[in-house]
């Protein structure tokens, strides 16, 4: 029966996936060509890099979800451009970027697994704080230019294709492939997830493996805010707003159960694949943002609903076969 589950949510899944891709192509037609694809990309790696992290947190189980992604990226984005502003060598200030970014991940997870503050609330919090932190140290205002040879992260092109999809996004989904499939750290991790009392016994730290999880997360939200500030050669305290909904959608999309314990890396690159290509369809096709966001939440609600309605079936059966039973 639990195969049969499984199956029955990844059909619906891809259902879900699938008509997402023929509306993005509907809506704009135009998608479909090469240098439409090349295009998307560059959007997609920054949301992609973002909701591997996000896709970790929730196999971390006990409710694992961060909604501080969004503002983890913005204000990683605020401390490359302040940095850079005050007069510290770029390169330098992407290390410090990134040392940052594993920090604010850090306090998540101490958080959640040292406080025992439930995910949700945890990184509600630190979404307002890291956000306004982001607002204090700009006054609202855009940082920019950066150094001309800091562009070619964001903007270098290989073959034609962007230089941050070949160098940076496809080697990090190779790195946590191998990390959550061929590492210990990732069977702890899955086995966290799925049964922490039995992780326990087996002589797992929760604490540890939870804490590591969410600085990971922290690291790849800074990572992707470099590329961000380095495509635009601007660092903005707003970047990144709409990256919470989208995030925790590519993941559940992916087939990462919010239980716990169950994802795939592939099946999250095929989600990030869907949802940037319906976020580029709406804007080649000028349609304002607001319904891009109203569209993204029912495709959330309809991956939850695919996960949830095949389990909630499954038990109506099993009840009815048991009631059959005692007749």
């Amino acid at each position: 029966m639990r195969i049969m589950t499984k199956m029955g949510d990844q059909f619906w899944l891809a259902i879900i996936m699938i008509a997402v891709i023929v509306l993005s192509v509907f809506i704009a037609p135009s998608a479909l060509s090469l240098q439409g694809i090349s295009a998307m990309s560059v959007y997609g790696v920054e949301i992609g890099l973002v909701a591997f992290g996000e896709m970790m947190v929730i196999l971390s189980g006990n409710g694992g979800i961060d909604l501080s992604v969004g503002a983890m990226f913005a204000l990683s984005e605020v401390i490359l451009g302040v940095l850079v502003l005050h007069g510290l060598n770029v390169w330098i200030a992407v290390f410090v970027v990134f040392f940052g970014g594993i920090i604010l991940g850090l306090i998540n997870g101490i958080l959640v697994t040292v406080m025992n503050i439930p995910a949700i609330i945890a990184t509600l919090g630190t979404m307002y704080a890291y956000g306004g932190i982001a607002l204090v140290l700009t006054h609202g205002i855009d940082i920019s230019p950066f150094p001309a040879s800091f562009d070619i992260i964001g903007q270098g092109l290989i073959a034609g294709w962007p230089l941050q999809l070949l160098l940076i996004y496809l080697p990090v989904a190779v790195i946590l492939a191998l990390l959550l499939s061929r590492s210990a750290f990732g069977w702890r991790l899955y086995l966290v997830g799925t049964n922490a009392t039995a992780a326990m016994l087996n002589g797992i730290s929760i604490m540890k493996t939870r804490l590591v999880t969410y600085a990971i997360t922290g690291l790849l939200c800074s990572l992707a805010a470099v590329i961000d500030a380095s495509r635009l050669v601007t660092a903005r305290p707003d970047a990144g707003s709409t990256m919470n909904l989208a995030a925790i959608t590519i993941a559940v999309l992916g087939g990462t159960k919010l239980q716990g314990g169950e994802g795939r890396l592939s099946g999250t690159i095929l989600a990030t694949l869907a949802i940037t290509w319906l976020s580029y369809s709406f804007g080649l096709a000028n349609i304002n943002s607001v319904y891009e966001g109203g569209t993204v939440g029912i495709v959330l609600l309809l991956a939850i609903a695919a996960q949830q309605g095949h389990r909630v079936a499954s038990a109506i059966q099993h009840l009815v076969h048991r009631g059959q039973q005692h007749v």
